[in-house]
């Protein structure tokens, strides 16, 4: 019989029943952080750091072009949103470049006027349209497991320092209880943290496969210009649209590449 569900409060996903997270390992539920004695809370107050949980609002992921194998679609969005945002920073660099330029040749007595000020709409145009893109990508504010597990890591290995640094100054049962209980959930993180990577290096194979998958598309686009079954202008715009894709692609392997990377040493 499969284990009850409940969602974690914390990274919003479901997971089996019990006082910890599977993944990110936070407490599931608000009612055990308020039985713990007074002293722990003095304790944790003193250390400098609050277990408050911060719940995840719900908001609607950005629409993306392509998927990547392997994944869920809300996992894919959540790397391609932080991956797409280096490329939209270069295309804005870009459009700022342009309107200057246009704005520039706009002041020369030769110029045709009527040409040159509908580039610089279409271009005000597109960079209004950019900006929106930018808005919605920077509205995701969640984070993969991976990289969750990684930041709870870190966060309780801090936690376990400041005890140490503490020790001598606080009731000894009070520092042997914190400290069987920040050794515990740094172990069951870890735990988790190899499932994690298991997860993340099967992502990352269905990355690699996207991207052959891109580079067929281009090579078959190619193709179809080359014998004439599609004109100049569409075979520009989708070798243009196939080659944004994969620069986001390559920008999500690199960040996932880097997490892994970071996963691994610990």
């Amino acid at each position: 019989m499969p284990e009850p569900l409940v969602a974690c409060p914390s990274c919003g996903l479901e997971v089996p029943e019990g006082k910890f997270c599977k993944l990110c390992g936070e407490p599931l539920t608000q009612s055990e952080r308020e039985i713990e004695p007074d002293h722990e809370i003095v304790l944790d107050q003193d250390l400098g750091f609050s277990e408050e949980i911060q719940e995840i609002e719900p908001v609607s992921l950005p629409h993306f072009e392509v998927t990547i194998e392997n994944m869920h679609y809300e996992a894919g969005a959540i790397l391609m949103a932080h991956a797409e945002l280096s490329v939209i920073d270069d295309e804005l660099d870009k459009m700022i470049e342009k309107i200057k330029a246009t704005r520039q040749a706009l002041q020369l007595q030769q110029a045709d006027k009527s040409v040159l000020t509908t580039r610089a709409e279409a271009l005000r145009t597109e960079f209004e349209q950019t900006k929106n893109r930018r808005r919605e990508l920077t509205s995701v504010k969640e984070k993969l497991v991976l990289e969750q597990i990684l930041d709870a890591l870190d966060k309780h290995e801090a936690r376990l320092s400041k005890l140490e640094e503490i020790s001598g100054t606080v009731d000894k049962e009070v520092y042997k209880e914190q400290r069987i209980e920040i050794l515990q959930t740094i172990k069951d993180l870890r735990s988790n943290l190899k499932e994690a990577i298991k997860t993340g290096k099967s992502w990352s194979k269905g990355i690699k496969k996207t991207l052959k998958t891109l580079d067929k598309e281009m090579s078959r686009l190619d193709a179809k210009f080359k014998i004439g079954d599609v004109s100049r202008p569409k075979y520009e715009t989708s070798r243009a649209k196939l080659e944004r894709c994969i620069k986001v692609v390559k920008n999500g392997q690199k960040r996932l590449d880097e997490l892994l990377r970071l996963a691994d040493k610990r």
